[in-house]
Parts: structure tokens; sequence; C-alpha cells
């Protein structure tokens, strides 16, 4: 028999930890797991790439901000559908599933921390999450820095925290250009093109890029920069770059579902987050074979090595990342070596590969003892 897995999400939103889900229940040995994925409502950007999965999709909608009807219902499907194991991603699903875990009968109960977020501890959410993480076996974080977030500041037991990295499908991000041409984007062949792929919020630091452009425009005229990506600073973003007549330079693409077609058209990576977890797209920049230049907030410093496969600038310093933009669009040389060097430490320490199988052993672990 197949052990049953659920997996409770917030919602589907286009995020760094709902893209890591949907990659990860892609990946489990469907002859040994079982996968449910139910969402509570939270977004529905990526849900019709749920619905691809070979397996079961459901919403759970929740239907007021604080909702007790849903505990019950998670709880009662837990029990109904003899699950062995419960995952939860994001805020309400870890206090939801939680508590619904082991009352309905799992045997194991994780808690996946994709992101180190302060909005996390405001005093409802702090004081609720600590309620609700007793009920669970583990949290387990995508890096160290998250890990000692973890512990230092949402007060998690040590004992509670295990580490397991992103994994990248080095197969589906690689150099090669595939489908899409720098044409297909409005770009030219010639272009320097700096790239950066992450939601359209304030987290992500997009306005510090769109400070620092005139200064690299001003020695690097053909540069042109590319945001993938969608959220709730898009109008305001969109009025930073004609404040200041920038709109020839850069190009906004929204949300798309080829980053790995787009990636290879990029000549340098950027992200100037203002904090993290470990964010995946760097890890697919660098299996792309691009240099990162970013900012070294939680898990962006354990994956970006400081002159060796990029740059770690200041948070909120447009002339710093300006700089070291600069650097590497001006040197072929490096911008080669970097790159080379990122897709080497990909391939060292951040397959996919081996980040599913330690979570089926997890699983494995807990939901058939020895």
């Amino acid at each position: 028999m197949p052990i049953k897995v659920l997996q409770l999400v917030e919602g589907f939103s286009f995020g760094g930890a709902e893209t890591k889900l949907l990659e990860l229940v892609k990946h489990m040995d469907k002859n040994r797991f079982e996968t449910t994925v139910i969402s509570l409502g939270l977004g529905n950007e990526i849900e019709e790439l749920f619905h691809q999965l070979d397996c079961r999709v459901m919403t759970f909608q929740r239907q007021k901000q604080i909702d007790f009807k849903l505990l019950s219902r998670v709880r009662d499907f837990i029990r109904d559908e003899g699950i062995d194991i419960v995952m939860t991603t994001l805020f309400y699903a870890d206090v939801l599933g939680a508590m619904a875990g082991h009352s309905g009968g799992a045997r194991g109960v994780f808690s996946w921390e994709t992101i180190s977020s302060p909005k996390w501890l405001v005093p409802h959410r702090f004081w609720s999450y600590r309620y609700a993480i007793r009920y669970t076996d583990k949290v387990i974080s995508v890096s160290k820095s998250t890990a000692r977030w973890l512990v230092e500041k949402r007060k998690v037991s040590p004992h509670k925290v295990m580490i397991i990295p992103y994994g990248v499908n080095l197969d589906k991000f690689n150099p090669n250009v595939k489908n899409v041409r720098r044409e297909d984007i409005g770009l030219h062949p010639d272009d320097i093109v700096i790239g950066q792929v992450s939601r359209l919020n304030e987290q992500k630091g997009h306005t510090y890029l769109i400070q620092a452009a005139p200064k690299i425009l001003a020695q690097q005229p053909n540069v042109k920069f590319v945001l993938v990506g969608d959220g709730p600073l898009r109008v305001e973003l969109e009025q930073h770059i004609r404040e200041r007549d920038l709109q020839d330079n850069f190009v906004l693409l929204g949300f798309r579902h080829d980053v790995p077609d787009l990636l290879p058209l990029l000549d340098v990576f950027v992200l100037p987050s203002l904090y993290e977890g470990l964010p995946n797209v760097v890890l697919e920049a660098m299996a792309c074979g691009l240099p990162v230049v970013a900012t070294p907030v939680d898990g962006t410093k354990e994956a970006v090595i400081d002159g060796e496969t990029g740059f770690l600038v200041p948070e909120r310093d447009p002339d710093q990342l300006a700089q070291k933009l600069l650097e590497v669009i001006s040197n072929d040389d490096l911008k080669l070596k970097l790159g080379l060097a990122g897709r080497r430490r990909v391939e060292d320490y951040f397959s996919l590969e081996g980040q599913v199988q330690r979570f089926e052993e997890l699983y494995t672990q807990y939901a058939l003892p020895n």
C-alpha cells in the first residue's frame, strides 16, 4: 500500500513556496506515495498547474478570516481518507494542519518553512503559530539562515527543526537556449540583458533596481532590464519607471510559465530582496549558467558565493547594486567564470533529486516506523 500524503497549502499563488510544492509533488515516487493537495483558497494563479499533476487536487475555501469549520473539515478528511503524512506550506496551512494532523490520525505532521518573513512575527500570527506548531513532528527549513530564524524569532524548539535545501531540476534549467528568442520578448540580440524573476512586491526590491538603472545606463546604454512576474506593486513600479524616463529600457513580461526558456536569454540575474528563505529562482538562474547579483539575506548568501558565483550587495543600496552589475556586464570573462561556477555549485549542492529523496525518506520514517 502506498503512503498517503496530504499536502496542505495556503493557496495556489505564484510564489516560491507554492511552485516548489508543485515541483515536489510532481517528482514524488507515485508507486510509493499517494498524494492529495488541498488549497485553503488564498490565491489561484498556478492552480491549473496543480490540476495537471497525477494526484488529487482540492480546495477547501476559507469563508472568513478565522474559519474554525475548516479545522474540523481538514481533520475529518485526514481521518476518513486514512492519511499517513501531513505537510503544510505557508502560515494559515501551518496553523490549521498542525492542529488537525495528529488529531485526525496522521502519523507524521510537518511544516515546510520556506521564508523568513517579518509578517510572520506580528503578534496574532506569532502566538497562533507558537501554539499550533507544538503539534508538529518536524519543521523543515530550506536554509540554515531560516532554521536559525525559526529558533531565535519564532521560538521553535531546536530539536524540531531540520534542513532540507531546495533543489533544482538540472535538466529543465540549463544554459541552453530553448524555445524563446530575445526578439520574441522585444529585445535585440545585441542588448545586454539584466533580469529578475519574482513577484512584484516590496520584499523583492524592484524599486532599488529601478533606482540603480540610470547609473548603469550612463555607462552601458544598451542595457535592457527584464522583469518577469506580477503582483500588487506593478502599477507603482511602472510609475517609477516612467518618472525616470526608462520605458525603453524596462520590459515587464508579467506572469510567465516559460521561465526555464527565458532565463538563458539573460546576461545577469539580479535579486535585491529585503528578506528570503532560500530563493529558488536564484538557484534556477545559477543552473542556467548566469552570474547572480543579489542581497545577502537569509538563504541567498548560502547559494551565492560572493566573488565566486556572483556578487552580494547590501540591501536598499542602489549604488552598490549598480556598481556590481556594471562590473559583471563589462567583463565577459568574469561573467562566464561566475556563471560556470554557479552551475557547478547547483549541481554539487542543490539538485532536485537530492531534495525529493530526503522528503521521501522523512515521510517513510514516520509512516512506516521500524
